[in-house]
């Protein structure tokens, strides 16, 4: 099962899109699904996705230009085209706006699942293929630089979003104020305990505050981690 991992639809065949959306959801993806490939580009849900699935023939801008558009901005997010164009120049010109794959109509939904999960697993293990971390509701974008907890943008500083990011590389493990010290502040003098408390206190007011469900706990002695368990 493919737990957490976040697949944008975008195709305006309604059936179709409906086959996808099951399918997708049948196999442990969480879906957002788009008829128009504007509304996704202007929706958040690029920033938390791990893959779209874009249909070419789309009303407005089609899925070419969407996914030129996609990659020029979220260039570690996979995109797989759909088509019911079989011509080899129809293919060429998708992966040349930057397409992962690309799957002619029709076709077994199987064979686009095992497809999907290909890329995935191809982008995850290239260096530096990570491309953000999920705790819960708080997705973070490594590349972009962004942090949300569902659909709200937290704005951090530099220093906060490493701290962050530190925090969710340790996996639910608690991090010390030692290693903290080191990979995040690299040592700098005059730099101790006393910093990292208080900017583990500004993420708590920024991550947590606003929101019933606390992500950043600490281990008495050990230091703090990040976990969606309570």
């Amino acid at each position: 099962m493919d737990t957490n991992k976040c697949i944008i639809v975008i195709e305006d065949e309604a059936a179709v899109q409906q086959n996808l959306v099951e399918s997708l959801i049948r196999n442990g993806f969480d879906v957002f699904a788009y008829k128009k490939a504007e509304d996704a580009i202007a929706s958040e849900t690029l920033h938390i996705a791990d893959a779209v699935i874009m249909d070419i023939g789309l009303p407005g801008i089609n899925g070419w230009q969407a996914t030129a558009i996609v990659k020029k901005n979220h260039s570690g997010l996979p995109v797989l085209m759909l088509t019911a164009y079989s011509d080899v120049n129809y293919r060429l010109q998708g992966f040349e706006t930057g397409a992962d794959d690309y799957i002619i109509k029709p076709f077994f939904m199987e064979e686009l699942i095992a497809r999907l999960r290909t890329v995935l697993k191809r982008y995850e293990m290239a260096p530096g293929g990570k491309r953000f971390y999920q705790v819960g509701d708080l997705n973070i974008d490594l590349k972009g630089k962004e942090v949300f907890r569902g659909r709200e943008m937290i704005r951090l500083s530099q220093t906060e979003f490493n701290l962050l990011v530190l925090l969710a590389e340790g996996n639910g493990l608690p991090v010390s104020k030692e290693e903290m010290l080191k990979k995040v502040w690299k040592g700098k003098y005059r730099v101790g305990d006393n910093t990292v408390e208080v900017y583990i206190n500004l993420l708590r007011n920024k991550i947590d505050k606003a929101f019933p469900h606390k992500l950043i706990h600490t281990k008495p002695g050990f230091g703090y981690y990040l976990s969606a368990e309570q």
